[in-house]
């Protein structure tokens, strides 16, 4: 009777919560809405400063489909910043540079057939429909109960994140890895492992660090998922080759990667850059004790070390449920890298809603090493902070909250472990 009422009474607390979240999620669809208005206004007067940063994939386009000859000119900053001067697009205060794979230019030229303004808008559309479906697939993979309140609260956890907002408003690209990384996993889980791989395998080709996702999947022996990848990222490289040429390919790994990475390393820390390397970069100069690029990459390094094999051991060892496994995929993708823009954020949010989900699909049972309560205020305060325009270290701080909470998640809580501390090594052993 007893364990009755508290069933009764938590589920009651999750109600009210979720209610609570709507309610908050309800009045940030109105300021949304405000902002995207004045931006409306805005961009009517003004195309070239619309969706800024779609000028640049425009560039790149539109030098692949009229100078295919020479295709490496997508990756000439000079040309890209007369470009930008001729469009009368800002070229002050902006990072001018075009760091994506050739495989991205080749596969979406097409909109370089359309007006600079119509491609944009026509991108836009595309992102937003697309981060709608991958927001839908994502709260359907990370909550499997049957309150459809829940399900509301994660897409609008999704879709009122400030990120999304501001990778709208730049015409940016993370909405669209958002989509495809959610997809493959709500694939994986309903056991469609072959087209889950077309699906990661774009992923890859479109940003490269999705590898980090493929190397997991891989420690977890998800050998049609990633077979699939391989031969689907193979197919479109080979693709790209056979039109632009192999040495655009090559080049952009030996060369690009690395002049794309010191450019905007070198912009500086907070808020542009939210990493571990970031905050350093921006604490040590306000102590007035800045430090050095040395002391910089080295930490950065290590950090991004750390992570990784963290990542590796827990999936190895400890995965108790495949669904935190992408979680913790994502969230060492975006820490391990040295440059963390806010739009990145946008993937994060795969990990928060799979934190989120899955407590509140079982908030009887206690999943990780910390308690409920404060898992709870955690994932609130993490999930808050997305909610507002990056501020200093905002961003670096909800990254390494879902980090931690992700890592608690694969270890058991402390009270039962004192209880019985072979309780786990022989789970592990009999799985």
């Amino acid at each position: 009777m007893l364990n009755a009422r508290v069933g009764v009474r938590s589920a009651d607390n999750v109600r009210t919560i979720a209610a609570l979240l709507m309610l908050v999620a309800a009045g940030f669809v109105a300021i949304r809405m405000v902002i995207i208005y004045h931006y409306t206004l805005s961009y009517g007067a003004d195309h070239p400063k619309a969706f800024s940063d779609f000028n640049f994939y425009y560039y790149a386009f539109s030098t692949v489909l009229n100078s295919a000859h020479d295709p490496s000119l997508m990756y000439n900053n000079e040309r890209l910043v007369s470009y930008l001067s001729n469009l009368g697009a800002n070229t002050v205060d902006d990072i001018l540079i075009y760091c994506y794979p050739p495989q991205f230019a080749l596969i979406f030229a097409p909109f370089a057939l359309l007006p600079s303004f119509t491609a944009k808008l026509l991108w836009v559309a595309m992102s937003v429909v697309l981060s709608i479906i991958g927001a839908i697939l994502l709260a359907k993979m990370a909550y499997r109960g049957e309150d459809r309140r829940v399900t509301a609260l994660l897409i609008a956890v999704t879709m009122l994140s400030f990120p999304v907002l501001h990778d709208a408003y730049l015409g940016q690209s993370n909405e669209l890895l958002f989509f495809l990384l959610a997809t493959a996993f709500f694939l994986i889980e309903r056991d469609r492992r072959w087209i889950a791989g077309v699906f990661l395998a774009f992923a890859v080709v479109f940003k490269v660090t999705p590898l980090a996702v493929v190397g997991l999947l891989l420690l977890r022996r998800e050998w049609r998922t990633v077979v699939s990848t391989g031969v689907c990222a193979i197919a479109i490289t080979l693709f790209t080759a056979s039109q632009l040429g192999f040495r655009i390919i090559w080049d952009y790994f030996t060369v690009e990667i690395g002049r794309a990475q010191a450019h905007i390393v070198n912009s500086g820390g907070l808020p542009g850059n939210s990493s571990v390397r970031g905050a350093l970069q921006t604490f040590s100069a306000k102590l007035g004790m800045p430090a050095s690029e040395a002391t910089l990459h080295a930490t950065s390094t290590i950090f991004a070390a750390i992570v990784c094999v963290m990542a590796c051991y827990l999936v190895i060892r400890r995965s108790r449920d495949t669904r935190m496994d992408y979680g913790l995929a994502c969230i060492t993708m975006l820490l391990a890298a040295p440059i963390l823009e806010p739009i990145h954020m946008v993937v994060a949010l795969i990990p928060l809603v799979i934190l989120l989900g899955t407590a509140l699909e079982r908030h009887d049972l206690r999943q990780s090493a910390i308690s409920p309560r404060v898992e709870m205020f955690l994932l609130a305060i993490a999930v808050l902070l997305l909610f507002f325009m990056e501020r200093s270290a905002m961003y670096t701080a909800s990254a390494l909250i879902t980090y931690v909470l992700c890592v608690a998640r694969y270890f058991p809580p402390v009270s039962a472990f004192r209880r019985n501390p072979h309780a786990e090594i022989g789970r592990h052993a009999s799985s």
